[in-house]
């Protein structure tokens, strides 16, 4: 940590100091030559827009943040639904296994056509498919009644490992994207 950073970090907040690390970590070390970036990184905040008025996405959060990008989330989105809905609708296998299946897929090919890592948005995404396709199952089931009963019993639990293995096959399909596509752009030496 820099020396002015030490005197500004000793404010009392130790999120201010977690801060700071990750911004130095994403600015990629450059030090002092990097205090002026970080400055201006500081002074646009959590919105991703500066203060003299430009949105550009500098941001960490915002509709091309860093951290989080809106536009991203959004494709995702769209992505993961279309999967869900593609995987639900083959014959014999749809339901739960093919909406899996469609979840994996969806965020394999985000992850192979973004070229930035965009882990949080598919993962949201993915883990929101999944929480709604295990509420859906239920009340697709049976008599309508006793699928309320069902979920009434039995939803948080339902909800949690629904998300938690869309969150995970998500993660996982980006995951084997963002792997392709580095072996796809990588020069080969012979």
């Amino acid at each position: 940590m820099q020396p002015s950073k030490e005197r500004e970090a000793s404010d009392g907040d130790p999120m201010d100091d977690l801060d700071d690390l990750l911004d130095d970590d994403l600015a990629g070390g450059e030090g002092d030559s990097g205090s002026a970036a970080s400055a201006a990184s500081d002074a646009e905040g959590v919105s991703g827009t500066s203060q003299s008025g430009g949105g550009s996405g500098g941001g960490r959060v915002g509709l091309d943040g860093r951290w989080f990008s809106g536009k991203a989330f959004l494709v995702a989105l769209v992505a993961v639904a279309l999967g869900v809905f593609a995987g639900g609708a083959i014959p014999l296998i749809g339901g739960t296994i093919g909406s899996a299946a469609g979840v994996f897929l969806a965020t394999f090919l985000v992850g192979l056509v973004f070229s930035a890592r965009r882990y949080v948005e598919t993962g949201i995404a993915g883990a929101a498919a999944g929480a709604g396709t295990g509420v859906t199952s239920v009340l697709g089931i049976g008599f309508l009644p006793i699928g309320v009963d069902y979920l009434q019993q039995w939803g948080l639990p339902l909800l949690a490992v629904g998300g938690g293995l869309g969150l995970v096959l998500a993660l996982l399909g980006h995951y084997f994207g963002r792997d392709l596509r580095a072996g796809l752009t990588e020069d080969v030496s012979v």
